[in-house]
């Protein structure tokens, strides 16, 4: 009998895990799921050229002088 009850927990657990598991909750559905990922990975990917500018350092002002620059 304690073999059955310790078998049915181990089973039960695996059963919880696998349904939690991965991407897919209790309170979000496939659909839900798909679109948040699109939305994630497109805001990623249009920020991938601010983070290359901002890692090669081309973004950053020159400071040589705190006068302004005149233009023409």
């Amino acid at each position: 009998m304690k073999r059955f009850a310790v078998s049915a927990c181990v089973l039960g657990i695996a059963g919880i895990a696998l349904t939690l598991g991965g991407c897919q909750t209790l309170t979000d559905t496939p659909g839900a799921n798909a679109n948040r990922m699109a939305h994630a990975t497109v805001t990623d990917w249009r920020q991938a050229p601010d983070d290359v500018e901002q890692l090669l350092l081309l973004n950053r002002p020159v400071q040589m002088s705190s006068a302004p620059v005149p233009s023409r």
